[in-house]
């Protein structure tokens, strides 16, 4: 299980970024569309729109590693996960809900602090939507700073 404050970092308001490798270990990179931390699993769940980022979904298959950074866009504190996917397919619909309240909630954040719709439109979205599943391995500060690149524990105590 992740630590309260990861899991509440990566649930908030949130930029993130994932990426994939191919066979030839070469990444895929890809904007998420949401983040959420299972508590009584450990498993980190992430969105990402298949239209929008074909070679990233097509790259999340079981047993591979995924990276995942998440960044608060008004302070920069971010960390990133790194972990392997346990399952990736369609989102259903609680999920869709989810992604379309998440970049809903994103575009007006970005707005507030003068990124435009149309800035983000070739980035965030919840068209077709895949829902991918990890088990977190690493986690690491990213916030720039003398911390930056400091891995964090990662896991709760008790935690799986």
């Amino acid at each position: 299980m992740l630590a309260s404050e990861v899991a509440q970092l990566i649930e908030g308001q949130v930029m993130i970024l994932v990426a994939t490798r191919d066979e030839s270990h070469r990444p895929m990179i890809g904007r998420g569309s949401g983040a959420r931390h299972d508590r009584a699993t450990g498993l980190v769940h992430v969105l990402v729109s298949q239209s929008q980022w074909p070679r990233t979904v097509a790259e999340a298959r079981h047993g591979r590693a995924i990276a995942t950074t998440f960044v608060q866009p008004d302070t920069y504190r971010s960390c990133q996960i790194k972990g392997i996917i346990t399952e990736s397919g369609p989102a259903d619909e609680a999920a869709s809900a989810w992604g379309r309240h998440y970049v809903q909630e994103q575009l007006s954040l970005m707005n507030r602090l003068g990124v435009t719709r149309l800035q983000l439109s070739s980035t965030l979205s919840d068209r077709d939507l895949v829902h991918i599943s990890f088990r977190p391995t690493d986690i690491f500060d990213q916030t720039p700073g003398p911390g930056a690149g400091r891995r964090l524990e990662p896991m709760a105590e008790g935690g799986a």
